[in-house]
């Protein structure tokens, strides 16, 4: 759902019309493949609703106004760049935005509106993926395939409302960490864990996966984006103990051909297909 360094929007006039250009931040990131649809996302984190207009060049003939609520995400399904505009310090500012990508509407340093890359809109943190849930038949077959039971600490990184750790706490007893970078998650990820009576087992932390100590992991499951895999490659490689199962969701790991034990591919129940790889440190 979301593993590069986010960087300040710069802008370029092309043509009469500002256009965001994302830089490394959006670089080559995927849509949301789980659901073979294209995706772009923009999230509000200010304090007050953002008006602004939006226009999805391959299907709408006109501008929509949309009004976005303090922490609202808007989803807007679409096949090709989209047109957003919106008033920053009293002044028009216009952006196009690719399919597919997460943005996010925050203040600058001078707490002005502005509109960045990325799904959380913070500085200087690793953006991942786009929040995009794991089928449960997915996180059931994950946790077999790593083979995960009672004496296990599992990681999740990048563990989204933490239901892959949450599962395993409730099936086998296993103590999880899960680790996000997006309040939200983090805060459903508690609440979720409270319901089920596992808060006692799992611990959920608020935090760059780039900048995490995982050193206690014996499992460590992913749903990243393949660039984001091969950037957490390093951190995978000095911090696991040799053996260790890292088992990844729909992306395999560049570098790691030779470390693969398996891969699977199944059905979620919608027809949809998940291949989950398996790899030991």
């Amino acid at each position: 759902m979301k593993n590069k360094t986010l960087v300040f929007v710069w802008l370029v006039v092309f043509g009469g019309v500002t256009i965001a250009q994302a830089g490394p931040a959006a670089g080559g990131q995927a849509s949301l493949v789980s659901t073979g649809k294209k995706e772009t996302t923009i999230r509000n984190l200010t304090k007050d609703s953002v008006r602004y207009t939006i226009r999805r060049l391959a299907r709408d003939t006109q501008s929509i106004v949309r009004y976005l609520k303090p922490d609202g995400i808007d989803r807007w399904p679409c096949e090709g760049a989209l047109d957003v505009s919106f008033e920053r310090s009293g002044q028009p500012a216009s952006y196009r935005l690719e399919c597919g990508l997460p943005y996010t509407f925050r203040y600058d340093e001078s707490d002005n509106l502005d509109l960045y890359s990325g799904s959380h809109g913070l500085f200087g943190v690793a953006d991942l993926a786009p929040f995009v849930p794991t089928p449960m038949v997915v996180v059931e077959r994950m946790l077999e395939l790593g083979e995960v039971d009672k004496d296990d600490i599992l990681f999740d990184l990048g563990c989204g409302d933490g239901r892959i750790v949450i599962t395993a706490a409730k099936r086998f007893g296993t103590r999880g960490v899960g680790i996000d970078i997006d309040p939200q998650r983090i805060d459903e990820s508690v609440r979720a864990a409270k319901e089920a009576g596992v808060d006692g087992l799992v611990e959920f932390r608020l935090q760059d996966v780039m900048k995490a100590d995982i050193r206690k992991a014996t499992v460590v499951t992913l749903y990243l984006l393949p660039e984001s895999n091969a950037l957490l490659r390093p951190l995978l490689e000095e911090q696991l103990k040799p053996g260790t199962p890292v088992v990844s969701h729909n992306y395999s790991i560049p570098g790691w051909e030779a470390k693969e034990v398996t891969y699977v591919v199944l059905q979620d129940g919608t027809g949809q297909d998940h291949t989950v790889f398996v790899y030991k440190r």
